[in-house]
């Protein structure tokens, strides 16, 4: 199973969203080869999403409710195939935590996202931009698995 880690500060609001997002996006030959999660670098365990996260995600199609918070650890970086930070401190405190891992940590955008809270026009912009990003990943997630896995492309089939 191919690992994809999706890390932010709390882990309440972007990468939570992060996460359902490119659960939603990954095509169904991948699906099922690949795993998404997320955890924050200051997370508190079991907190759920923010209430402004699960409707903007609602909005969006994609179900947000039963997310519960991660704390970002040493193991969960190292478990993970690509991971994507929201900011470029959240890259450097992963990097930090397993620095032999490195390679496989990048910043989902070079814009950054934005910051934690805010109105639910920032959410809906946040959630937009996050999907915009992401699907300039799949392509990567996809080449990658394919490489590792040996998944074939669905025109291939």
């Amino acid at each position: 199973m191919y690992q994809v880690l999706v890390i932010c500060t709390g882990n309440t609001c972007r990468s939570p969203m992060a996460e359902a997002i490119l659960r939603s996006l990954l095509p169904q030959e991948l699906s099922g080869v690949v795993n998404v999660s997320s955890a924050g670098i200051a997370a508190y365990p079991g907190m759920p999403a923010t209430a402004l996260a699960v409707q903007m995600c609602a909005e969006g199609g994609v179900d947000l409710k039963g997310h519960r918070s991660t704390a970002l650890t040493p193991a969960l970086v190292r478990a993970s195939d690509l991971i994507l930070g929201m900011e470029p401190h959240h890259v450097e405190h992963a990097r930090g935590l397993a620095p032999e891992a490195a390679e496989r940590i990048h910043l989902v955008t070079e814009r950054g996202l934005a910051p934690m809270g805010g109105t639910a026009d920032q959410y809906r912009d946040t959630f937009n931009r996050i999907r915009s990003h992401l699907l300039g990943w799949i392509p990567i997630i996809r080449e990658s698995v394919e490489r590792r896995e040996g998944v074939r492309r669905s025109s291939e089939s």
